[in-house]
């Protein structure tokens, strides 16, 4: 191969890892946005939870979009979804996981679009970001939980319970 071709695709290699390394920064206003968007989900949809994981679920998928037009929006609305459902794997809550895992797999590719990091990103949610990045990478690694079609809500007199049908 000639020198000059090898030189050109060396530099041509160069030149395409140094322009993805170097993506712009999120401005402060997109910031603001995503945080917004998430504050958003959480007054929304996050006291749906606890009665019932597939209403929340649509809940989030629901106002994700609405701001599908906006992804740094839509990003904040489902790494919400995400946190919201991460909390409550903590707290052993019936059919969470599997919704936490496709807020994750959704959220995780409008993160890499927009080039934000996952400090700048879990940033924009209070929590423990440590915890909850370590948290994040360790589910990556787990297989996705289907959802269990048998679990329903049941409540009387204000008591509600998940039961099989």
């Amino acid at each position: 191969m000639p020198k000059v071709l090898i030189t050109f695709l060396a530099l041509l290699l160069t030149a395409a890892t140094s322009a993805k390394s170097h993506a712009p920064e999120p401005s402060s206003a997109q910031l603001k946005a995503l945080r917004e968007a998430a504050v958003q989900a959480q007054e929304k949809c996050f006291t749906q939870i606890y009665r019932d994981t597939r209403a929340y679920a649509v809940c989030v998928r629901e106002l994700a979009r609405v701001h599908a037009a906006q992804p740094i929006e839509q990003l904040g609305v489902l790494y919400f979804g995400f946190v919201g459902a991460l909390s409550y794997i903590r707290v052993s809550q019936v059919g969470v996981e599997p919704i936490a895992h496709e807020f994750l797999k959704s959220f995780r590719k409008i993160q890499k679009s927009i080039a934000l990091s996952d400090a700048q990103l879990c940033a924009r949610v209070p929590g423990n970001c440590e915890l909850r990045i370590g948290q994040t990478l360790a589910m990556e690694r787990t297989p996705s939980l289907a959802p269990s079609a048998s679990l329903r809500p049941v409540c009387q007199a204000g008591v509600c319970r998940i039961e099989g049908q």
